[in-house]
């Protein structure tokens, strides 16, 4: 699936970006989102020959609606995860573009670097991590999702 369409719905669900010795687990967040019916650009699986990796990775950013960022100890301090990091973030702060949900993989939220800080990240090794991850994919900008109000409130 090309990630350029003339339509205005964005032709993935989500991005997954990740460092290359995090492929099991990337590999298996994006078999569990494509199990629920979801579309994705997985980075270092749907990349094509011979074309430019930046090009690439903008081309995706711009054509996904939530981009996840596997964080692990060793993407955290590599320049590229962090460049990939910045630009959807930038994407989402300064075009309204996609959601940015960082998936911390035996890293603590004071690892990941200051720009990051500020998101509420998932835990993989929590047990409802896919259930909240599906949720975050589910869930639409601007949707005005419902609050549930505090118990005896109602």
């Amino acid at each position: 699936m090309s990630p350029v369409g003339g339509t205005n719905s964005p032709p993935y669900d989500f991005s997954l970006w990740y460092f290359p010795e995090d492929v099991h687990v990337a590999s298996r967040i994006a078999e569990r989102l494509r199990e629920e019916g979801f579309r994705g650009f997985i980075e270092h699986q749907d990349q094509v020959a011979g074309r430019s990796v930046v090009l690439t990775a903008v081309e995706a950013i711009e054509a996904s609606r939530v981009a996840i960022l596997l964080l692990s100890a060793k993407s955290v301090g590599d320049r590229w995860c962090q460049r990939v990091s910045q630009w959807n973030l930038f994407r989402a702060i300064h075009q309204r573009g996609p959601k940015v949900v960082p998936v911390c993989v035996g890293v603590t939220r004071a690892e990941l670097p200051p720009f990051l800080r500020h998101l509420v990240p998932l835990e993989y090794q929590n047990e409802f991590f896919f259930q909240r991850l599906v949720a975050s994919l589910r869930s639409r900008p601007g949707s005005g999702a419902r609050r549930v109000p505090p118990q005896g409130t109602r």
